[in-house]
């Protein structure tokens, strides 16, 4: 894992670093995410709170309960709407992985809530399942 890894939104009004290793790298299939990407699942590069840095810029905030009943709070550009992270009650910043400068550093390891997932969308089924 490099270290220091950056990223931000589209237009760049909102940038973020990371000092740690990741803690889980997942595709999800969940409405929510299906919903907020747009298409077939959310690549999630997740970090413990206490290693992602907001370097500039003041991202938009949306909170909603989850399909499991739990907060989840993401942040998104107001300017060009990027969506940018999503953070949990379990002390994790799950980062959408294309918002990494270096979008290669993401290697999925798990995928979750593919039961969820319409039957047109592209399921890593090498990964293990949550």
């Amino acid at each position: 894992m490099k270290e220091n890894l950056s990223g931000g939104c589209f237009c760049g009004d909102v940038r973020y670093e990371v000092s740690g290793a990741p803690a889980l790298q997942v595709m999800c299939f969940c409405r929510d995410c299906l919903s907020i990407t747009g298409t077939d699942g959310y690549a999630g590069y997740m970090v413990k709170e206490e290693d992602f840095h907001l370097k500039s810029g003041t991202p938009n905030i949306h909170e909603k309960i989850s399909i499991e009943g739990r907060k989840v709070i993401r942040s998104f550009c107001g300017t060009c709407g990027s969506n940018l992270w999503g953070q949990t009650e379990f002390g994790l910043i799950s980062i959408a992985a294309g918002t990494l400068d270096d979008p290669e550093v993401f290697q999925p390891t798990m995928k979750v809530f593919t039961d969820h997932a319409p039957h047109w969308a592209r399921i890593p089924h090498a990964l293990k399942d949550a």
